[in-house]
């Protein structure tokens, strides 16, 4: 009996060191908790990207209702290639920002644990720019083509308004005179 007692009054005991060992772990776990990682956002970027253009980066977490976002009001601050940008984000959980890219296509997006490292096809702006110059000057150049055959030369008459010199020579006529004759058929 005693050794069934030694036993129970053992079991107890490690069952309250566990359960204060519990309530010391729970409050770093917490804390843990509120630490965002790569699993718990992602990051949408379009298809197409071009230079020197503002490109929407959509960032999204998995769980809405982090206790990241709420203990900040839904706004975090991200580092973008060094630069602090701040993303404010509605209530689902998605924020966005805007980034542009300009020789260098690398982006990183750095946020506690988070580290995303992408680098993009960028598209040069000169790829969608010198197809419109080339169209437009096309187009002036037939506009101004046109106008120019349009044009015609101007009258200019020079009037001298002290010699004037009376016409001589009477007025003939061109035109000839043929006379026709009828004929009256028999009946």
């Amino acid at each position: 009996m005693k050794k069934i007692l030694y036993v129970f009054v053992l079991l107890i005991s490690f069952n309250v060191r566990a359960r204060q060992l519990e309530e010391t772990v729970k409050p770093a776990e917490s804390f843990q908790s509120n630490r965002v990682s790569n699993a718990d956002v992602s990051f949408q970027l379009p298809k197409y990207i071009f230079t020197y253009t503002n490109t929407r980066i959509i960032v999204k977490f998995n769980n809405p209702n982090s206790l990241k976002l709420i203990n900040n009001n839904y706004e975090l601050d991200l580092i973008v290639n060094g630069t602090n940008q701040k993303v404010v984000f509605d209530n689902n959980g998605v924020g966005n920002f805007y980034y542009t890219f300009k020789n260098d296509n690398a982006l990183q997006i750095l946020l506690e644990d988070v580290n995303y490292t992408v680098q993009p096809s960028v598209i040069s702006i000169w790829y969608i720019i010198s197809p419109l110059v080339a169209v437009l000057l096309f187009f002036s150049y037939r506009v101004i083509l046109m106008r120019r055959k349009n044009k015609t030369p101007k009258l200019v008459v020079k009037r001298n308004l002290e010699k004037l010199e009376p016409q001589t020579k009477p007025y003939e006529s061109t035109l000839n005179v043929i006379k026709v004759r009828e004929y009256e058929e028999e009946v």
